[in-house]
């Protein structure tokens, strides 16, 4: 069908021109937990009015460009988040100070479920005088003790990222599609999240094959590769990036396999080739 994307991050020139389908790129950093850590920087605070806030302001600085172009099939927002394991947003708010959002958030969940701090206590194995103790302190509970409060809270900080983007991007940019965050590292909770609000799941995979890459059990809806690519020393930059071919000839035949593999893989629409 000689279908095509001009893929993320590319020139806005070219797809100014309007002669080929593109993908739309946000960032909505804003406030971050403090107690959150990643490769990229912290994760943002998405349970602070600043996050609404920034989101919606960068769907309006496309407005005019991408957002409504017919040209543009929809859009990225953000790339390679610090989801950590699946307790690992819960206890970076637990480790914030107590003004943070996310923590208080937290801690209002948690007296929900336990009445008191005692009960809380019980449970976790603390020894916490009050609920403003728990929110003046910095320290984190046991894993273990604590894991199902952990996951629980987890679960509602990415269902509450993805839920934001996707109301604000739908407000205004109805008809084009929500790819999610680009998941390099990702838990299951995280995904099902993504699963739960996007159009598509967007994963950048920088593997040999992507042909048995699924989504977490019992989710079956598309995904889109946001990054792979092979680099040789052979010809071009004295470094091949993420994964590596013996020459051009070796390189072509792993984008081939690569290629090929993602068209047999039932879930995925599409792959971009992240330029090396």
């Amino acid at each position: 069908w000689g279908l095509n994307t001009i893929a993320n991050w590319s020139d806005w020139t070219f797809m100014a021109a309007r002669r080929t389908a593109y993908t739309g790129t946000l960032h909505c950093a804003s406030k971050p937990i403090a107690g959150s850590e990643g490769y990229w920087g912290q994760f943002s605070d998405v349970f602070d009015p600043a996050f609404r806030e920034a989101v919606r302001q960068r769907v309006a600085d496309q407005k005019g460009k991408a957002v409504g172009d017919p040209w543009c099939i929809g859009f990225f927002v953000d790339n390679e988040l610090g989801w950590g394991s699946d307790d690992s947003l819960a206890l970076a708010a637990l480790a914030s100070p107590p003004e943070q959002a996310a923590k208080q958030a937290f801690v209002a969940d948690l007296r929900g479920t336990y009445g008191t701090i005692g009960a809380l206590n019980a449970a976790w194995g603390t020894e916490h005088a009050s609920w403003d103790a728990l929110l003046a302190s910095r320290e984190k509970p046991d894993p273990a003790k604590a894991r199902q409060d952990l996951t629980a809270f987890y679960t509602r900080t990415a269902e509450t990222y993805f839920r934001v983007i996707r109301e604000e991007l739908k407000a205004v940019a109805p008809n084009q599609l929500y790819f999610g965050c680009r998941f390099a590292w990702v838990n299951e909770l995280a995904a099902r999240a993504a699963a739960k609000y996007c159009d598509v799941v967007s994963y950048n995979r920088y593997e040999v094959s992507v042909a048995e890459h699924r989504l977490p059990d019992g989710i079956d809806m598309p995904t889109i590769i946001g990054e792979f690519h092979f680099g040789a020393l052979d010809r071009g930059m004295f470094h091949t990036g993420l994964r590596q071919a013996r020459d051009q000839e070796h390189r072509a035949q792993l984008y081939e396999d690569y290629v090929r593999g993602a068209l047999r893989n039932p879930q995925i629409i599409g792959t971009h080739w992240f330029q090396s």
